[in-house]
């Protein structure tokens, strides 16, 4: 007796039981269903990646949000003369927001990519 992963749900189980206790699929079924299974598998990996990009993108635009004011107001120091103190402008706060949840939902790309080729759910 020893440990398989199931095909579906990627647990492991025994390979003399003919239905996972997890999931409730049948291992005696045919090749068509695997087929179907990883194209399942394939597409709910790319949903997830779907929805990571569209984070990455509003990441990438919180960034901005707090990135042209900035700009904005150097444009006026130069314009006007004086000293533009960018430390205490609230578009430091939304760079750093939107640079942070960049890094972070790069991270969950990464590890559910790793997943995905490791075949875990």
């Amino acid at each position: 007796m020893s440990l398989i992963k199931c095909p579906s749900c990627q647990n492991q189980i025994s390979d003399k039981l003919e239905l996972c206790p997890h999931c409730e699929y049948s291992l005696n079924q045919s090749g068509d269903d695997l087929e179907r299974l990883k194209v399942l598998r394939y597409r709910k990996y790319r949903d997830k990646m779907f929805r990571f990009k569209m984070l990455t993108f509003t990441a990438m635009a919180i960034a901005i949000i707090g990135l042209v004011p900035m700009l904005w107001t150097y444009a006026k120091a130069i314009d006007y003369g004086f000293n533009a103190n960018f430390l205490n402008h609230w578009g430091v706060y939304l760079i750093f927001i939107g640079f942070a949840m960049y890094v972070g939902v790069r991270a969950s790309m990464y590890v559910a990519k790793s997943n995905y080729k490791a075949g875990k759910k």
